[in-house]
């Protein structure tokens, strides 16, 4: 019996987030206090690994260790700050600020806020907004990371009032929409309620306030605006497009496959339709600085062509493929705005957001911070242009060409307080392609790829040779070896140990075996134990393995299922995930394949059929991200995992699922490049760290990456869906690009890889699984080889093949090894070419 744990109780039970409001705020800035340094630091005083000047009215912070910071005493009373640093930077990494306040007088996650740097030595103004409870009494500046000069010109403190009061939610019926108002002050508001029956003066009291405005629902597309005026104060403008389906209108109609496409005569919208019901709006079909423009048909047929006030926009669409929808605008504009009708199934914007069955986008379930807005990102953490709404009338995919444009994404469609799901584009010059029909979510990441094609390889930076001496470089000496070991990362925090994955890795590079008087299993990101076959240590790999085996079968439940129970599952639906069941189901099918052990192969598919009622690839990093998190490393088990259920049985239905997951991992992967190190690069989660930092959205983990290219080579010899190989190989490229090229930590790959800057960040990671993925895509064997024949199974360290009742293994003369013979140890003194009679 499955039973339903009080953590999955609480999380349904969780109080709803409130809506999203996607307009920008109106504030009074108020300014609090400023330094300028023209006759000293002004009170600024270094506190960690860095020393303070002031010279020609610039302070000038000179870093000198790793993590620095200045700090300064303050009183300041709380709210929201507004921080504003003029400076210039050629040091590494981002700029943080943390305070103290009397109420908290302690410096942590709670009171902190990050934006990136631009490390190219000239001036920029960065902002950072602090939302501080009680009197601030001390503020800190992190100027970036690592040794170099970091120079500030001036420091302002502003205060933002916000307006008194704010939209708290919006209710859309078919007679009225209701616009719920919370009065932020303790004392009653003034306001004015403008609208086309003149002024009205109102006022809101402490709590909440109620404004109902009337439809008109004579017309498909209604344009409402809500506007208030508070003494002292900007004006407050808050504009709803909503779309009655059934209001009357004369429409021009073409084809589009077995749909329709309808747009209306006077150019406001248009609506996908099948079978008489609608399944899709682009509702407005052009806003110009957030209005209607006054468009005019002019043309009908092959293609839709509407023009005015500035602007034309042209619907062409395919007899038998997608709706090209082309806008030229002499303003600013968004459009098409696709609105996708009916309940969620599933949505993806590609870097961003992966969704499943009626779940939020922007929410923080991922990201508690303000980065958890992603409705208008920054477009340089959109991986490749696809935007996808999969709902129970038809699954909606928008594709484009030009990423400087700005995508704008919102599920359910705050924009309009509606319950339609919205994908826009925004820019002077739009070009989009929209897909429609009954597609799974993956099939549209398929069609996302296949318009542009993979992206040709980025130059890799050493030929093979240089690579793998690199590595050896790496692997050879301090400082990740000492005489304890490698550590799994360059930093001392990581314990030296005798690691096997190190340890046969350097056998493969070398053809040497290590001496080593002991080994510890793991070490990277790839397993690699072929060293235990090579060192006389079998028996001890053999049960190192089943008792790894036999943990996991005990943990799993009698569904199948494997679950979790953490600090990381706040905010989940329930307590398993698809990565946290891949990553054993893995393990146990991995033994299955090398010993023929019927109950790691029971429990191992057993786990597969589980997974099967996963949609989004989210879990696998749960040691200090959110289990509700979209992640790669999910997809990757989920792969590795699914080939080995179809290599053990030839069912198809696992090939299918592998070749699912594999595509649930491509969004994760940047497939194009404003930076020379990008292509390729693999932002790991659509989330971050313990919910706050750091946020890895568009922050390239190639670690995560090439698990999951791993994982590709493993489905390519039985897929051909996409050039698996080309796409892990792109990968591992971009992971060389950002290997250290030389110094003190040569070799190594850093853990993130910052774009904008073109930087490395630590931890520093030992390139182990890099050349296990180098030797798989290049056709030598990383690992283990297996062959099966006759209902006999043969694993060795070497290829290997059966005939005429033999293992042949292509071994190394004069070395000593073991093979496995239907999971028994057997002893080969090797020839070269070995014939190993099997009984």
């Amino acid at each position: 019996m499955l039973l339903v744990p009080t953590l999955l109780l609480a999380a349904l039970t969780a109080d709803p987030e409130p809506q999203l409001d996607p307009t920008p705020p109106v504030v009074l800035r108020q300014p609090v206090t400023a330094w300028s340094f023209q006759h000293g630091p002004d009170g600024w005083q270094a506190e960690a690994h860095c020393t303070l000047a002031a010279k020609d009215g610039r302070l000038a912070i000179q870093v000198t260790e790793f993590d620095p910071y200045i700090h300064h005493a303050v009183r300041i009373p709380g709210g929201t700050l507004l921080l504003e640093v003029r400076a210039k930077s050629r040091t590494t990494g981002p700029l943080e600020a943390f305070w103290m306040t009397d109420r908290s007088p302690e410096r942590d996650e709670s009171k902190h806020v990050v934006v990136p740097l631009v490390h190219d030595g000239q001036w920029h103004d960065y902002q950072l907004r602090l939302a501080v409870l009680g009197t601030m009494t001390d503020l800190r500046i992190d100027p970036g990371d690592t040794v170099g000069l970091f120079e500030i010109a001036s420091i302002r403190l502003v205060r933002e009032v916000p307006f008194p009061l704010a939209i708290e939610a919006i209710h859309s019926g078919k007679a009225e929409v209701r616009f719920i108002l919370r009065n932020r002050r303790a004392e009653p508001v003034e306001f004015t309620l403008k609208g086309s029956q003149g002024d009205r003066s109102r006022t809101a009291a402490e709590g909440s306030t109620e404004v109902c405005l009337p439809t008109h629902a004579d017309r498909p597309l209604e344009e409402m605006s809500l506007d208030l005026s508070v003494k002292g104060f900007p004006p407050l403008r808050r504009t709803l497009f909503l779309y009655h389906d059934d209001a009357p209108a004369r429409y021009v109609s073409l084809p589009l496959g077995p749909y329709k496409l309808e747009v209306a005569r006077d150019g406001t919208m248009a609506r996908i339709r099948r079978d008489g019901r609608t399944v899709a709006a682009l509702a407005p079909l052009v806003l110009c600085e957030g209005r209607l423009p006054a468009l005019k048909l002019v043309a009908e047929s092959p293609a839709i062509r509407l023009e005015g006030d500035g602007v034309a926009v042209a619907l062409t669409p395919a007899d038998d493929g997608p709706l090209s929808v082309a806008i030229e605008s002499a303003r600013p504009c968004e459009g098409p705005v696709v609105r996708a009708i009916g309940a969620l199934r599933q949505a993806l914007f590609a870097g961003l957001e992966y969704l499943d069955k009626g779940e939020h986008s922007s929410s923080k379930l991922d990201v508690e911070t303000e980065e958890h807005l992603r409705f208008a990102p920054d477009p340089l953490k959109v991986t490749l242009p696809l935007m996808s709404l999969v709902t129970d009338r038809a699954t909606l995919a928008m594709s484009w060409d030009d990423m400087t444009l700005q995508p704008v994404f919102a599920t359910p469609n705050f924009f309009d307080a509606t319950p339609d799901h919205r994908m826009a584009l925004r820019g002077r010059s739009i070009r989009a392609m929209i897909q429609v029909g009954r597609q799974s979510l993956e099939e549209t990441i398929l069609w996302g790829v296949k318009r542009h094609g993979l992206p040709a390889l980025p130059a890799p930076p050493r030929n093979e040779q240089q690579q793998r001496q690199l590595a050896m470089t790496a692997l050879s000496g301090p400082p990740l070896r000492t005489a304890e070991g490698w550590g799994h990362c360059v930093e001392p925090q990581w314990q030296r140990h005798p690691f096997a994955d190190i340890a046969s890795t350097l056998w493969r590079l070398s053809g040497q075996v290590p001496e080593l008087p002991r080994l510890v299993p793991g070490g990277a990101h790839v397993r690699n134990e072929s060293i235990y076959f090579v060192s006389g240590r079998a028996a001890a790999w053999k049960e190192m393995a089943d008792e790894r085996v036999r943990a996991a079968i005990g943990r799993q439940q009698p569904d199948g299922s494997f679950h979790y129970q953490g600090p990381y599952a706040r905010g989940h639906f329930e307590d398993t995930a698809s990565g946290v069941c891949a990553l054993p189901a893995a393990t146990l099918l991995d033994y299955a394949r090398l010993t023929g052990d019927a109950a790691a192969r029971t429990a191992g598919l057993k786990a597969l059929d589980y997974m099967k009622r996963f949609r989004v690839p989210r879990g696998a990093q749960v040691w200090e991200v959110p289990l509700h998190t979209p992640d790669q490393l999910a997809s990757a088990y989920a792969v590795w995992a699914n080939v080995r259920g179809y290599e053990l049985t030839g069912d198809q239905t696992y090939l299918a699922e592998a070749r699912r997951w594999a595509l649930s991992g491509i969004p994760f992967v940047y497939l194009w490049g404003r930076y020379p190190v990008m292509l390729y690069a693999t932002p790991p989660v659509f989330g971050a760290t313990n919910w706050q930092s750091p946020c890895w959205i568009g922050l390239p983990v190639q670690w995560v990456g090439g698990v999951y290219a791993y994982s590709l080579t493993m489905l390519a010899p039985y897929d051909q869906t996409l050039d698996w190989k080309q796409l892990a190989r792109g990968i591992l490229v971009a992971a060389e690009q950002m290997q250290y090229p030389d110094g003190p930590y040569a070799g190594l790959l850093p853990d993130s890889f910052e774009l904008q800057g073109q930087e490395r960040r630590p931890a520093r990671i030992n390139p182990s699984a890099l050349v296990s993925l180098q030797d798989v895509l290049d056709g030598r064997l990383d690992e283990f080889s297996v062959a099966t024949a006759g209902g006999h199974r043969v694993a060795a360290p070497f290829p290997v093949s059966l005939r005429d009742g033999k293992a042949r293994i292509q071994g190394r003369a004069g070395l000593k090894y073991q093979i496995l013979v239907d999971g028994r140890i057997v002893d080969v003194a090797s020839q070269g070419e070995d014939l190993v009679p099997i009984p």
